[in-house]
């Protein structure tokens, strides 16, 4: 069996033993912020190991911590505030970099990998916490697995087809124009089926509109794109394939969300203008 094969293989397998229980969490707020802050520690801890294991592991751990504590704040006590949060979360990171590293010629790695963890990670996930409290968890269950969909159906179109087209990428350079409009197909196709079965099973009143359907999707392919190119330009600049190995045939927990971290605010914008 080839290495596409094996990788395939187990991407299934992880996605099946994983995916029922983070739909389950959706079953409350408490356990959607749980899964939340859980996802931004694992994300995090993989970052900060790429990114800061030569300087030591006291600076991992410690802000591993800080950005992981950003949703649970969040999620209990600053609903409303989530800027004043950003800040506050921010300045303790900064001063207690500025209270352990006293070399100025690593200092501001330090600040890059702090930084982009909080607002990458931590920040954007963390829009999952309004988008349930505001839309419900249908809205909120539906921003998460549009990343599955468009993911699936972009790789099967671009495996199929043969990617001959290619984005052009440096950065992601595997990538084709096949797979981009094969996604946005099958993700229009994904969210009738996902609002009406939810409709059917669920008492959902999500009801999106064929023009709504459709911005979403695109925006689905464009964000998932560019999420994963911005995850890919960090691991070349490292010199590694994946940032973790959590979850065979996926790599880390963000290689597996890269994406979704892009898409997730820009869909609850839709979500605010659109009702």
């Amino acid at each position: 069996m080839s290495n596409l094969k094996v990788e395939t293989v187990q991407r299934v397998v992880s996605a099946l033993i994983v995916a029922p229980f983070v739909v389950l969490c959706f079953i409350s707020y408490n356990s959607l912020v749980g899964l939340v802050a859980a996802i931004v520690m694992i994300s995090s801890g993989e970052f900060f190991y790429t990114t800061l294991k030569k300087h030591g592991a006291w600076l991992m751990v410690v802000y591993t911590a800080i950005v992981s504590a950003f949703p649970i704040l969040y999620g209990t006590f600053f609903q409303d505030r989530p800027m004043e949060l950003l800040a506050y979360v921010y300045i303790a990171g900064i001063v207690f970099t500025l209270a352990q590293v006293k070399n100025r010629e690593i200092v501001t790695e330090i600040y890059f990998a702090f930084t982009t963890a909080l607002v990458y990670i931590a920040f954007l996930l963390s829009f999952f916490i309004p988008l349930y409290a505001k839309f419900g968890a249908d809205a909120a269950l539906l921003t998460l697995t549009l990343s599955w969909s468009y993911d699936s159906f972009a790789f099967a179109f671009g495996m199929s087809t043969g990617g001959k087209h290619k984005l052009g990428s440096y950065y992601s350079p595997n990538k084709s124009w096949e797979g981009l409009f094969g996604g946005i197909f099958g993700t229009i196709l994904y969210i009738i089926l996902y609002q009406n079965l939810a409709r059917l099973f669920f008492n959902s009143d999500l009801k999106l509109s064929f023009p709504i359907v459709l911005l979403i999707a695109a925006v689905t392919a464009i964000f998932d794109t560019f999420g994963d190119i911005f995850e890919s330009s960090i691991k070349r600049h490292y010199n590694v394939k994946h940032m973790g190995n959590l979850l065979p045939g996926h790599g880390g927990m963000l290689d597996r969300i890269d994406g979704l971290l892009f898409i997730t605010p820009v869909v609850y914008t839709i979500f605010m203008i659109f009702g």
